[in-house]
């Protein structure tokens, strides 16, 4: 999956702020690729988990929290969807 394909599946209707904003800032650029590389770590470790490794998968679920509190902290605010009944 590309980096693309991946935030817009992450942050759905903010793909092309992502890119602007990791465009235009390294910083935000590094918290992207950060997001990404825990977010597939997370993935992978919970398909190898052992109980020994419940701290382990706590503590990438939490850095994957923290980053993506931080992506989202940049991002415009983004409209509601509203559900029809």
């Amino acid at each position: 999956m590309t980096d693309d394909r991946f935030f817009a599946a992450q942050f759905p209707g903010a793909a092309k702020q992502l890119r602007a904003l990791r465009a235009g800032d390294s910083e935000f650029d590094q918290i992207c690729a950060d997001y990404h590389e825990v977010y597939s770590e997370l993935t992978l470790a919970r398909t190898e988990a052992a109980m020994s490794q419940t701290r382990y998968l706590a503590d990438l679920a939490e850095s994957l929290s923290d980053l993506r509190t931080s992506i989202e902290k940049r991002l415009p605010a983004q409209p509601a969807t509203r559900v029809h009944e």
